[in-house]
């Protein structure tokens, strides 16, 4: 099981939901529906291909996001009150290099999701990102206005935007850099740090990109209670401290028992990336943490939790 299976503390006899998740394979997906599961919700998981080792009590229904019609037809046999989306094309560089794919994965599916639920008793809860912001004047507020600088964040936030404009009852939660246990062949970007550490030293690391790093099921955990309490609105749910990726790359090397010269400190201009991102970036995080019975973690305790289940014997 992946870290921070935390159970939300709202009414224990609040009335139990229809949750749809789409990109239920994904590192984020699969986390929701455990959680939502382990909470005694229906679970439907929306899958194409991929697939993941889900509860034995959750129903599985095929959908194809790119298609408007497979989309009606999932809501139509789900019936849910809620959809939880989390499908993306979230890799940045090839969303840079394959724009027509990231339009079609990122805004063309999202926009049939929302034409699907328009006439359902359904709400919405939209997955989204730090990306949408420039960089320039972070840590972001819910109220910033966002300006996207690579395909990724342009996509994700016409995602938004066909959610924000439309008539569904719906949620845009935005979240930074996830921290999970990837599945066998997808590594995580910490993942991939740490094995770059370990087999190829020096790690690159920008001492001048900076963003919140957020474990997966404390952002599981929160998205249900979301569902549970009805809430609406923007939200920025992701982990408590903002810090720059050098940084971040060494306290995995200190986790990791690691010497200090594993981790070489750079500008990011010096990677080479194909996308540029946000480098003044990260959210705010006080409306959730006021408002969610559900407290994050310190990216200390995240990334003990985190080591113990993505490489149990270090």
């Amino acid at each position: 099981m992946r870290p921070y299976k935390t159970c939300v503390r709202v009414d224990a006899e609040r009335a139990k939901l229809r949750i749809a998740v789409t990109g239920a394979s994904g590192l984020l997906g699969c986390v929701v529906v455990e959680a939502a599961a382990a909470r005694g919700h229906t679970v439907i998981v929306g899958v194409h291909q991929a697939r993941c080792s889900w509860p034995t009590e959750v129903m599985v229904v095929p959908i194809d996001l790119t298609i408007p019609r497979s989309v009606e037809k999932f809501i139509e046999r789900a019936e849910p009150d809620w959809v939880v989306h989390t499908a993306a094309m979230t890799d940045v560089d090839r969303c840079e290099l394959k724009p027509a794919d990231a339009i079609i994965a990122n805004v063309a599916a999202t926009r049939h999701l929302v034409e699907a639920v328009q006439t359902a008793p359904t709400r919405l809860v939209y997955l989204s990102t730090d990306y949408v912001f420039d960089g320039e004047s972070g840590p972001y507020r819910e109220d910033d206005p966002p300006n996207p600088i690579n395909m990724y964040g342009r996509t994700k936030r016409a995602g938004e935007v066909a959610v924000l404009e439309s008539d569904t009852r719906h949620v845009v939660v935005r979240s930074a850099s996830f921290l999970g246990a990837g599945s066998s062949g997808r590594r995580t970007f910490v993942e991939t740090m740490v094995e770059r550490m370990r087999t190829g030293p020096p790690l690159q690391a920008a001492v001048d990109q900076f963003a919140n790093v957020t474990p997966v099921g404390y952002l599981a955990a929160a998205l249900v209670e979301i569902c549970e309490r009805g809430l609406t609105g923007i939200w920025h749910v992701a982990g408590r401290e903002v810090i720059s990726r050098y940084e971040l790359a060494r306290q995995l090397a200190e986790l990791f028992a690691f010497p200090a010269d594993v981790v070489q400190p750079v500008k990011y201009g010096e990677l080479s990336r194909p996308a540029r991102r946000p480098l003044r970036g990260g959210l705010c995080v006080d409306k959730a943490a006021e408002a969610l019975s559900i407290a994050a973690p310190s990216l200390s305790e995240a990334l003990s939790a985190w080591k113990a289940v993505a490489f149990p014997s270090s």
